[in-house]
């Protein structure tokens, strides 16, 4: 797989991912993106199909243990439909979430229920 990502103007751009195992995405997540709004890890496989995570809010100050929150959108875009199959889930869902990408691609239809929405 390959990586992009953005932490607050951080990162490295789609243009450019880095290629990554599991555990550096993994680590990425937890240690490189940090729970602020506009935030977002992305990981390309080997088919060129893209997996986004997104922080759609930021954490509160005042929340100890963040992974029940439903603050990040879970994104596939696709261009050739000129839209993105995506829908929100708990920040400690992603963890699993990458795990499945890395074993069956970024493929939307391994993921559960998403909506589509047009660009």
């Amino acid at each position: 797989m390959r990586a992009f990502w953005d932490d607050c103007g951080n990162g490295v751009s789609s243009d450019h991912p880095r290629t990554v195992d599991l555990r550096e995405a993994m680590t990425l997540w937890s240690d490189e993106v940090r729970g602020v709004e506009g935030n977002f890890l992305g990981l390309i496989d080997g088919r060129d199909r893209t997996i986004q995570f997104l922080f759609e809010a930021g954490v509160p100050d005042d929340v100890d243990d963040a992974g029940h929150l439903r603050i990040v959108l879970m994104d596939f875009p696709q261009p050739e439909l000129s839209g993105s199959y995506s829908r929100r889930v708990a920040i400690g869902e992603v963890h699993r979430l990458i795990e499945i990408a890395f074993r069956t691609g970024a493929d939307h239809r391994q993921f559960g229920e998403l909506i589509f929405t047009a660009w």
